[in-house]
């Protein structure tokens, strides 16, 4: 009987243990299976946000291959007779130009004139759109542009940037006459033409002709007996039914010497009032000179009044300046001089009236 027991006994106990055996062997394979499970997931996510990454390095190339970015910022010291002393920042600007495709150009200027709260929590200066257009280049002849576009009406508008200019105080012609900074939505044509590309003549090589010409909202009824600027157009209305034409054309028959003429013609209100306008410029460069001049004048229909105040039918300005270049060599080992590419003084000499 004891040798039946024995081995009863022992199958008994190994039938008890093998249960718990089995289930944690199931238990081991159950966790290896989701550790699996996580590894190939951990896996695909790895994949993915290489993808991302790559993604977004290709994003940052393309901007940065197509895209470039200017910042400058004036600071003015002001001390005239009868009235206070004064630092004045007067502006902060951003303007980007972008290459989206081979022939879709955007382009846009942001102004930041005083922004800034004063001691009464007040807030002080504007945010001003002064360019944001597209451009479709069909050929160097001729691109459709649509959006604000700085109006073509004078070189000093066009070039009104202070990193241009070597004086930051604009000429009275630009603050009176014509309302720099002048924008105005709108849409037209841009081009230019080399005349040295079209022919082998010798004296056309250096002959180029550049031009640009829109239909805008145009100015207004509201000019003050000082100043055309309260007359410039807003973007997304317009006071009359009728659109401006507005276009400038430069010829530079030798590299020295660039001529403009711009022209503009439109109405200021519904009754039919007009306004037409020219401007003639010139820039004349010989070594470390140069020499610009610019002429405009507004005609306008009689009659018209600002608050009572009677306007003159004409409008009138301009300004003549000089800008000799120059460098003493001594100067470049110092802190003046050390470590900048082109290091310049320039004396400038401006006279003008309105």
């Amino acid at each position: 009987m004891q040798k039946i027991l024995i081995p009863l006994m022992l199958f008994l106990l190994l039938f008890a243990y093998l249960p718990p055996a089995f289930a944690q062997d199931n238990q081991i394979e159950d966790i290896r299976r989701k550790l699996e499970a996580l590894k190939q997931k951990i896996d695909f996510l790895e994949q993915e946000d290489n993808a991302r990454e790559k993604q977004q390095m290709e994003l940052l190339k393309y901007i940065t291959d197509r895209a470039k970015l200017n910042v400058y910022a004036t600071l003015e010291y002001e001390d005239f007779d009868n009235t206070d002393s004064v630092f004045d920042a007067r502006n902060v600007e951003l303007l980007l130009d972008f290459n989206v495709r081979e022939r879709f150009r955007i382009f846009s200027e942001i102004e930041f004139e005083r922004t800034a709260k004063t001691s009464s929590g007040d807030r002080q200066g504007e945010v001003e759109v002064e360019q944001a257009w597209m451009e479709y280049g069909i050929n160097s002849y001729i691109n459709p542009r649509f959006g604000v576009i700085l109006v073509p009406f004078g070189r000093y508008n066009l070039e009104h940037f202070d990193t241009y200019q070597d004086l930051t105080d604009r000429p009275i012609m630009a603050r009176r006459v014509i309302p720099t900074t002048w924008a105005e939505a709108g849409a037209g044509f841009a081009g230019s033409i080399y005349l040295g590309d079209l022919s082998d003549k010798k004296y056309l090589e250096s002959f180029d002709i550049t031009y640009e010409l829109y239909l805008i909202n145009g100015l207004t009824d509201d000019f003050s007996d000082t100043s055309a600027r309260d007359a410039r157009g807003a973007f997304g209305k317009d006071n009359n039914n009728n659109k401006a034409l507005v276009g400038r054309l430069q010829i530079s028959p030798v590299s020295a010497l660039q001529l403009g003429i711009s022209g503009y013609f439109g109405k200021y209100n519904k009754a039919g009032g007009s306004i037409n306008a020219y401007d003639i410029d010139a820039k004349f460069t010989y070594g470390e000179l140069e020499i610009i001049g610019e002429f405009a004048e507004f005609m306008l229909d009689s009659g018209l009044n600002h608050d009572g105040v009677s306007i003159t039918e004409n409008l009138q300005g301009g300004y003549l300046e000089g800008r000799y270049h120059f460098w003493p060599r001594f100067l470049d080992k110092t802190f003046l001089g050390s470590g900048l590419d082109n290091p310049i003084f320039t004396g400038v000499l401006r006279a003008g009236y309105a």
